[in-house]
């Protein structure tokens, strides 16, 4: 066998091996199996006419653009994911220009999106090709290596500085305000009272008022969070609409082993996971028909 690539099989099988993972708890005839059809897919897609061929004759007709990524989200009305990035206009500042990817049933789309994602506030290299109604469309994104002043890092790493300030002001405890004692003066002979003045003088004095007491500090608000039963519908929602119901509950179940929740069952990796709903492998590859083994519906 022997393609364009002039890759021969055994680098194939070395990839494929290193792609499969090793053997775990499978039977070792399973594991050969994945490795071998691993192998045959990464050979096909490299031989002339292949999937990847395909990509690459298709990105070297792109028009490159260079800027910094400011956004990156799904773009539910039209189904494609929505780019938005700072575009130097030549005049000292940046002009926000979005772009659209194809639509999201493409594997193609879906992985723009999920590299987009951790690209936030970096530096980034489009290829643009024109769609069918004319509008540039995004086949690829790259790092540029550059880095905008300031950045505050992915949407994954905001969310959990925001839910650790969160936590930190809950739990934070409250100090009482500090009320300063004045030393008692020395004691003074008392005056002798006058005989006319005695009998008033031995009534006792009237109960001085007792000191307001300050008022309790408020309590902390929760630190905001939801539970997987409502978290798992912005999962189930990021899952291939177009997959079969029982694959895309697979993908479900796969994902629900690996919540983390705190002490009140709110769910910290939220976003992690919606991200890992976006790039569920496709069902009828190897690593798809694992899953749904594994995870029947």
């Amino acid at each position: 066998m022997s393609n364009a690539s002039s890759a021969g099989m055994t680098a194939w099988v070395g990839l494929a091996v290193q792609a499969v993972g090793p053997t775990g708890d499978r039977p070792y005839d399973d594991w050969l199996a994945e490795v071998e059809r691993t192998a045959v897919d990464l050979w096909l897609m490299s031989a002339p006419g292949g999937s990847t061929a395909r990509l690459a004759a298709d990105l070297s007709a792109c028009t490159p653009v260079t800027g910094v990524l400011a956004h990156a989200h799904v773009d539910g009305e039209r189904g494609r994911a929505r780019l938005v990035v700072r575009v130097a206009n030549g005049e000292g500042g940046s002009d926000e220009r979005p772009f659209h990817t194809e639509r999201l049933v493409h594997r193609r789309a879906r992985d723009v999106l999920e590299r987009a994602q951790s690209l936030v506030g970096h530096g980034v290299r489009l290829l643009l090709t024109a769609g069918e109604s004319g509008e540039p469309r995004v086949l690829h994104i790259s790092d540029s290596g550059e880095r905008e002043r300031g950045s505050a890092g992915t949407r994954g790493e905001r969310a959990a500085r925001e839910r650790a300030a969160a936590v930190s002001e809950a739990v934070a405890p409250v100090e009482e305000p500090q009320v300063p004692v004045a030393s008692a003066p020395a004691p003074q002979p008392a005056p002798q009272p006058a005989p006319e003045h005695r009998r008033a003088a031995a009534s006792p004095p009237a109960a001085a008022p007792a000191p307001a007491q300050p008022a309790e500090a408020p309590a902390p608000p929760p630190a905001p969070g939801v539970t997987w039963e409502e978290g798992s519908l912005s999962v189930w929602r990021n899952i291939n609409r177009s997959w079969p119901k029982a694959y895309r509950t697979s993908c479900l179940l796969a994902l629900r082993d690996r919540v983390v929740v705190d002490d009140n069952g709110s769910v910290l990796n939220l976003d992690e996971l919606i991200t890992l709903a976006q790039e569920s492998p496709e069902p009828d590859t190897p690593r798809g028909k694992d899953l749904a083994a594994r995870y029947p519906a």
